[in-house]
């Protein structure tokens, strides 16, 4: 079988009338499907994607015209491509040839924080108050919160852990715009959004906007839908610093007062995975942009252990 080159792959994609595509990126991965970025210029796609067959670049093209609109086209789409069978057998290698290999891996590349120090000792201290108000506290206290400036169409992002022997996560970015005036109550919503994807991911390993998901979103009180359907605010210039550091949240969005969180009584470990329950073997289609952070991954305490056995009882 004839393999496809990326300019191969884009002029087949341009031939389906997917003109705003204009370069295409093979990448060699355990878990990353594909990724549109750029405004949708620039498809990234797993390397198994060489030995596309007609009906998957077709189905590529309807990806790449919808964007991010969820369409019932695009669903069919995107699960064509995830169901291919040499996708899952090319994931299921790369991750023998990973394990073969002792499970090592290069350190993450840790993107910087834009903020300053008093804008994220403000996302660490809403973090905390909103695991406590909406998530009973069972998230990891220590999830890295940052800032990004690089953000276009997001608003909000969650990078997962595929590499370790558990399920992790190990960042929320929220787009630094968000810490504008105009933008207080789609900050608020955001950070509610992922943490959603967190829990979702950690307790059920359901990864983007899935039916878990929604029920865990609604729960919390945000909007069940991408956040990048939302406008905000935005800089003049994207040159422009933010520094505006708001004053803590009173109120969840359904106008329910946010209390302060109980003090600890002592250091917490830091609890990054669900245990007893493996990964799963199928990756999803989140991005691969996002940078990792650092983490440790140690097993939950006894009463972390009950909590989330009760979460999953009671969701």
């Amino acid at each position: 079988m004839m393999l496809l080159t990326p300019h191969d792959f884009l002029v087949e994609l341009h031939a389906r009338g997917a003109d705003r595509v204009r370069r295409v990126v093979f990448r060699d991965t355990r878990s990353t499907i594909f990724s549109l970025t750029r405004y949708g210029r620039v498809l990234n796609l797993n390397a198994a994607f060489a030995a596309a067959p007609p009906e998957l670049l077709d189905a590529f093209a309807v990806v790449a015209k919808t964007g991010a609109r969820r369409t019932k086209a695009y669903d069919r789409a995107v699960n064509a491509i995830r169901n291919w069978p040499p996708l899952v057998e090319a994931l299921e290698n790369a991750r023998a040839r990973h394990a073969a290999n002792g499970g090592r891996r290069v350190g993450p590349r840790l993107a910087p924080c834009c903020g300053t120090p008093e804008q994220q000792a403000y996302l660490r201290d809403l973090y905390a108050r909103l695991n406590q108000a909406c998530f009973g506290g069972r998230l990891p206290p220590d999830i890295r919160i940052r800032l990004s400036n690089r953000m276009r169409r997001r608003l909000g992002q969650i990078r997962y852990d595929d590499a370790g022997p558990e399920r992790a996560v190990l960042e929320i970015a929220l787009n630094v715009d968000l810490m504008l005036r105009a933008n207080d109550e789609h900050r608020l919503e955001t950070m509610l959004h992922e943490m959603a994807h967190a829990e979702a991911y950690l307790l059920y390993g359901e990864r983007g906007h899935g039916p878990r998901w929604r029920r865990i979103a609604r729960r919390v009180g945000c909007e069940p839908r991408a956040c990048s359907d939302v406008r905000i605010a935005r800089r003049r210039r994207r040159t422009d610093p933010v520094t505006r550091v708001p004053p803590p949240e009173r109120f969840l969005p359904d106008g329910t007062p946010l209390p302060e969180p109980e003090p600890e009584p002592g250091p917490r470990p830091a609890v990054q995975a669900c245990p007893g329950v493996d990964r799963p073997k199928a990756g999803g289609s989140a991005a691969p942009g996002m940078e990792h952070a650092n983490g440790v991954l140690v097993r939950a305490p006894e009463s972390q252990l009950d909590l989330f056995a009760a979460c999953m009882a009671g969701l």
